[in-house]
């Protein structure tokens, strides 16, 4: 029986490759053309490598900087917010620039991003941040990371965990507004320069929970 199931399985390798094959597109403009589930494989591509410099050079400058005093908290939320406007602009016209599985996830519910592409664009995200992570920790030597930990986020125990989850609530649905208003919205003037509004979201957003949790506005 085990026998029979292996040559069923080998059997039908063939025929599942091809129909994923066929699944897989190279570019945006080849999946509009088409019909039915069609997974674009370049806007998972540039979401994978943003998130990738993202996390190198946001968690990088909190590495390098720390993030313990008005000081240097600025200049982490300004890298991080930085960050987004840069990459947003960088890959924007490949992938939307979503960075944010968060962003994702709210275009998937608002219908601007097929679910299958949203999970798609979110599993190279994941891909991309432990790159990031592991290009922080071929950078920062133990003694030289200024966060002790790498920049991985801590909720301050002086504000506790629901006081956290609140901050993170705000400030996620702080950058998702931005994303949709001035991104998405028919009605929106800011043309090009959404991303400039996005990054600096994400900017006021660190700005205001860096010292509660650190800011992940990212599930």
């Amino acid at each position: 029986r085990g026998q029979a199931i292996l040559s069923a399985i080998a059997c039908s390798l063939p025929a599942l490759l091809t129909v994923i094959a066929a699944m897989l597109r190279w570019g945006v403009r080849d999946v509009d053309r088409e019909d039915g589930m069609v997974f674009d494989l370049k806007a998972g591509v540039a979401e994978m490598v943003a998130m990738t410099l993202f996390i190198t050079f946001g968690c990088g400058t909190a590495a390098a900087y720390g993030a313990s005093d008005a000081e240097t908290r600025f200049v982490v939320a300004f890298a991080f917010g930085i960050g987004i406007l840069v990459l947003a602009y960088s890959v924007g016209h490949l992938s939307g620039g979503q960075i944010n599985g968060a962003v994702t996830f709210s275009l998937v519910l608002g219908g601007a991003l097929p679910w299958y592409q949203g999970v798609l664009n979110v599993i190279f995200q994941l891909i991309g941040s432990i790159v990031g992570s592991l290009f922080v920790v071929g950078l920062f030597p133990c003694g030289m990371d200024k966060t002790t930990n790498l920049a991985s986020n801590i909720v301050n125990p002086k504000y506790g965990y629901r006081h956290a989850l609140l901050a993170e609530i705000i400030g996620t649905f702080l950058l998702c507004k931005v994303v949709w208003e001035a991104a998405l919205s028919p009605n929106t003037k800011a043309g090009p320069s959404a991303a400039i509004a996005i990054g600096f979201s994400v900017f006021l957003a660190h700005l205001f929970m860096l010292p509660i949790d650190g800011c992940s506005i990212n599930p």
